[in-house]
């Protein structure tokens, strides 16, 4: 039986929730329960509609995690999942706080965001752990390609396409196929995409070069960062394991 713990929170008191309707016959489970909750230093008492308790932590010093193991282990007969919601509004005004109260929050501007997940998807590269790499590396880019376009600049994928373009003009030649831009950029984020995703008409299997799509994601990432004058903290040490390793 499922059930979900809402923490306290000044000045409410918290609450474990449950479909009164799955509990006609838990009586004896549910007192058994409070006795066990209520040794471990809560005030608990149940809702007189049968779908659940509220209960305050009488020490008030328990973190969210500590709260939600002791229930999870005086009532080990319900599934307690932690309610991590929060209002919308208030979250409008003031950053969101932990609710587990583990770590204290952090503050960081979204290109740093993505190259720490540049600087962790090459040393993943590195280590071999290719699958991985392409979806952190791609959602790096993500970040780098939306901050260009804010800034008025083009991705390396739009650089990409001009150049194509420019040859097709020039020459005549059907430079990369009779391929559209849309299809092209399809074609590019198709792996990142299939391994972030799956749509119940797809195939539960792909085949694909884990290597190669991981390299150039972050290829792309890296030349998005250099665009923005970023460098992923480990680029030196990448350059050098691309010639080592690919070109030698």
């Amino acid at each position: 039986m499922k059930a979900i713990l809402k923490p306290p929170r000044e000045p409410y008191t918290g609450n474990l929730l449950w479909n009164a309707n799955e509990v006609h016959n838990y009586h004896s489970e549910i007192a058994k329960s409070l006795d066990k909750v209520r040794t471990l230093g809560y005030w608990a008492s149940p809702y007189p509609e049968g779908d659940g308790v509220t209960f305050t932590d009488e020490s008030k010093k328990k973190k969210d995690i500590e709260i939600l193991n002791d229930f999870r282990s005086c009532f080990d007969w319900l599934e307690i999942s932690v309610d991590l919601t929060f209002s919308k509004d208030k979250a409008k005004n003031k950053p969101t706080e932990s609710k587990l109260s583990f770590e204290p929050n952090v503050s960081l501007k979204k290109s740093e965001i993505a190259m720490l997940q540049l600087g962790d998807a090459i040393d993943l590269f590195m280590a071999g752990k290719r699958i991985s790499v392409i979806t952190l590396a791609g959602a790096a880019d993500g970040i780098l390609a939306g901050l260009l376009e804010q800034q008025g600049e083009t991705s390396a994928a739009e650089d990409t396409w001009t150049h194509i373009e420019e040859v097709r003009k020039k020459t005549g030649i059907a430079y990369g196929g009779d391929t559209t831009k849309k299809e092209a950029f399809n074609e590019w984020n198709f792996h990142r995409n299939r391994l972030k995703h799956h749509d119940k008409r797809e195939e539960e299997t792909i085949e694909f070069s884990a290597f190669d799509q991981a390299f150039y994601t972050i290829q792309r990432a890296n030349a998005d960062a250099k665009k923005l004058g970023l460098k992923a903290r480990n680029i030196q040490e990448y350059e050098n394991w691309v010639i080592e390793t690919i070109c030698m």
